[in-house]
């Protein structure tokens, strides 16, 4: 495992599976959620894009302010969003094979039926190893190889997708900025 780094979004999912929001914080669904899990998680529910039952809260893009939705959040700040675990070769944005398939899994949920009117964003996140201006460009090459193999490999409109590194400033777990849960590439919803 040394010789790779690690980007979680399944780290970033506040929902249990089954449509549960999870009082105890973030749940992480690990390196290979199904297309139907990926779907349910990125989907407006109620009808409204950025309005879930089911989805996560997220402002300003922050992570870290994840609540279930339902709770006192404005529909415009919220948006539905996962985090995904994506492995890179050591400092590089260099896609393994492992998140070849993962990045499939998200490409084939975009692509389907409930989502194939949304547009996404892709964020790229580090941990606090490393400087911060390093990290920053690490994480915006990181997003946009995610965002690059959805188009080129998955066949997704680019216009679909924007991208945003955002270095080691938005951690999950900002009481320990080393650790691995915080590198993690995040997509949220932006709706239609």
């Amino acid at each position: 495992m040394r010789n790779f780094v690690r980007l979680g979004l399944g780290a970033f999912a506040a929902v249990a599976l089954a449509g549960t929001a999870a009082a105890d914080g973030p749940k992480n669904v690990g390196a290979q959620p199904s297309r139907d899990q990926l779907i349910e998680m990125l989907v407006p529910h109620n009808g409204a894009a950025g309005s879930s039952e089911r989805g996560l809260r997220v402002r300003a893009a922050n992570p870290t302010d994840a609540t279930p939705a339902g709770s006192a959040a404005s529909s415009e700040d919220a948006a539905p969003a996962v985090a995904l675990d994506v492995k890179f070769a050591l400092n590089s944005a260099t896609l393994t094979d492992a998140a070849k398939d993962t990045i499939r899994r998200l490409g084939a949920a975009i692509k389907s039926e409930q989502l194939a009117t949304y547009r996404f964003r892709v964020e790229g996140h580090t941990d606090a190893s490393g400087r911060a201006d390093h990290n920053l460009v690490l994480s915006q090459q990181r997003a946009e190889t995610v965002r690059d193999y959805l188009v080129n490999e998955m066949g997704i409109a680019p216009g679909r997708l924007d991208v945003i590194g955002r270095g080691q400033q938005d951690p999950l777990d900002p009481a320990n900025p080393l650790s691995g849960v915080n590198r993690r590439v995040q997509v949220v919803n932006l709706g239609q």
